[in-house]
């Protein structure tokens, strides 16, 4: 609605940020764009985030995560070799391509906003967000035609010293020994010296070295190779399900678990701030209920108890 509107841009008025996700045009059409917007601030940084940005042939195509990865090439490289794509349990494109990027270039703008005194208009699109995390396959292909394939990269089960083993109890192990140090001192405690020269072999050679070490991983349960690997640099870690690593110690130390007040009365158990700032307080504040600082809002903007109550009768904003 038009008031509806004049409300977004009052707030707009005294805004830093404004953040949309709408496909193209959405925005322009309620009359709430970067345009109309900079004319009641120009300071204003206004980011909008969609699939696949604001202009190029695809700027209208509908998606969701899988659809971006599948674009931006991500997908095609996840899973074994030989074997069809697998889907992520964390959504790269939403999380990484979209709010990370955005994250990144609203602060971007504010630190130039800074300096010139001016907003700006931040794109981001999600699948380009996302093909810009392959950075490595992508410089391996753009600099020298190597080729990238399913399972078969460095990072993804060319090397044995870069792999996921599986142990007696059908718990995992993942090795991360790159350097040779760590190498070395993996073999020497599996008692498997004669594969220190075998750290990058591949082909052949790569999967006799592999079975070897899966042949010994399959002597223990995950947590009693745990047990005797504690204490060597090798870059051996357990592969911890969602729940054992919720209640892990090291997590519990960095608190990535809290408890976090409810909206509707009581505590919830989140998920913690990954980012620890000395002084800011780590457990965030209890989310508002749907509409519940409408009328303090509005009266920050000169809007009386009567009008208020007249635009939610009319629907404009949310009925108590």
């Amino acid at each position: 609605t038009e008031e509806g509107k004049a409300i977004f841009l009052g707030l707009a008025e005294t805004a830093d940020v404004i953040v949309e996700g709408f496909r193209p045009g959405v925005v322009r059409r309620l009359g709430i764009d970067y345009d109309a917007v900079s004319a009641v601030n120009p300071g204003i940084v206004y980011c909008s985030i969609s699939g696949y940005g604001q202009d190029g042939p695809m700027r209208d195509v509908p998606g969701h995560d899988v659809n971006y990865l599948s674009y931006a090439g991500v997908l095609g490289l996840c899973g074994g070799k030989g074997d069809a794509p697998t889907l992520l349990p964390v959504q790269v494109g939403d999380v990484f391509g979209g709010s990370m990027m955005a994250l990144s270039g609203i602060l971007m703008a504010l630190l130039g906003r800074e300096r010139t005194g001016k907003g700006g208009r931040v794109d981001i699109s999600m699948t380009d967000g996302a093909m810009a995390s392959l950075a490595l396959p992508a410089a391996a292909w753009l600099g020298g035609g190597m080729p990238q394939e399913r399972g078969s990269l460095p990072l993804t089960g060319m090397f044995p010293c870069y792999e996921v083993y599986r142990c007696a109890d059908g718990g995992f192990l993942s090795i991360g020994a790159l350097e040779a140090w760590f190498w070395k001192a993996l073999t020497s405690a599996l008692g498997r010296e004669g594969l220190a020269g075998s750290q990058y072999a591949t082909g052949a050679e790569g999967e006799t070295v592999k079975e070897a070490l899966r042949a010994v991983f399959l002597t223990l349960p995950r947590d009693e190779w745990m047990k005797r690997l504690a204490g060597i640099d090798a870059c051996v870690s357990p592969v911890l399900d969602l729940p054992e690593a919720l209640v892990h110690p090291n997590a519990a130390s960095r608190r990535m678990v809290l408890d976090v007040a409810s909206p509707l009365g009581g505590t919830d158990r989140q998920l913690g701030m990954p980012i620890k700032i000395a002084g800011v307080p780590e457990a965030p504040r209890r989310a508002p209920r749907l509409g519940e600082h409408d009328d303090e809002i509005l009266s920050g903007l000169g809007y009386t108890e009567e009008r208020i109550s007249g635009l939610r009768a009319k629907g404009v904003i949310r009925k108590r």
